[in-house]
């Protein structure tokens, strides 16, 4: 299968695959090309590959994959001298053509080598730097587990320190809480004795007279005699002056005098 043209201007490339404009300097332009740099007005062109000033006869609009119908009367009336030398010239475009397609290969070529040299070497240093940031990391992430099984240490120790000080401080609870019990029943035992020593005479007494029958009368009241308290029901009587009768002067004279009762009377 034969190859197909590409277009000549630098910038497009596209490939041909129908029609194309070919000039008399062997370059061939798609027709976006062509119609971008002017070869639809009106003559002189300028060639957009070589900037050569064309003529409208050295300027052709061709097609690449013509008809069988086109075959056969394209060449037809022409003579072999004339039918050779148009083949010749067609040759040497077609030659010219796949020999600047071989070198704009080769030229991509060449630039695609040079980009990817360039990326590998953007790579070998990105791989580098990655190398180095990897051994940085690994050497302070050992470092950090060092650090941490140290303060792992530290934490048992710690831990088993403060287990030591809670049973010692559980049993200093306990010792102190014995202490305190015993001197509290030491002081209870102190002070009962005193109280059972203060309280064993009056309960003695009342236990005496209890036994032998009798029962503790009341202390007599402060300047009034008991026989006077047993035998009047009312020390003082009423006031004279309240009475119904004037009494006389000698009730007068006698009505404070307190009745004795003429019983004896054995004060206690």
């Amino acid at each position: 299968m034969e190859p197909n043209l590409n277009c000549n201007v630098q910038e497009c490339g596209a490939q041909l695959t129908g029609q194309a404009v070919v000039t008399v300097c062997s370059h061939a332009i798609c027709l976006q090309c062509a119609k971008g740099n002017g070869f639809g007005d009106q003559p002189p062109y300028t060639c957009p590959v070589c900037r050569q000033p064309l003529s409208a006869a050295e300027v052709c609009e061709q097609q690449l994959y013509p008809s069988e119908e086109w075959k056969s009367v394209a060449l037809c009336g022409l003579g072999p001298t004339v039918v050779m030398e148009c083949a010749g010239r067609a040759l040497s475009f077609w030659s010219y053509q796949m020999a600047n397609q071989i070198s704009w290969q080769i030229r991509k070529n060449s630039n695609l080598k040079d980009y990817c040299g360039e990326l590998q070497g953007e790579i070998q240093n990105i791989w580098a730097q990655a190398n180095q940031r990897i051994t940085s990391l690994t050497t302070k992430m050992k470092g950090m587990e060092r650090e941490e099984y140290e303060l792992r240490r530290k934490c048992e120790e710690l831990r088993l320190a403060l287990e030591d000080r809670t049973k010692e401080l559980s049993q200093s609870r306990e010792l102190y809480s014995k202490l305190k019990h015993r001197v509290l029943l030491n002081q209870t035992q102190d002070i009962a004795p005193g109280i059972a020593r203060s309280q064993t005479p009056v309960n003695a007494g009342a236990a005496l007279d209890a036994s032998r029958g009798h029962t503790p009368s009341q202390p007599p009241r402060p300047g009034i005699p008991v026989a006077a308290r047993a035998g009047v029901s009312n020390y003082f009587p009423a006031s004279p002056r309240y009475s119904k009768t004037q009494p006389s002067s000698n009730e007068r004279s006698e009505w404070n005098k307190p009745a004795f009762s003429h019983r004896r009377c054995c004060l206690p």
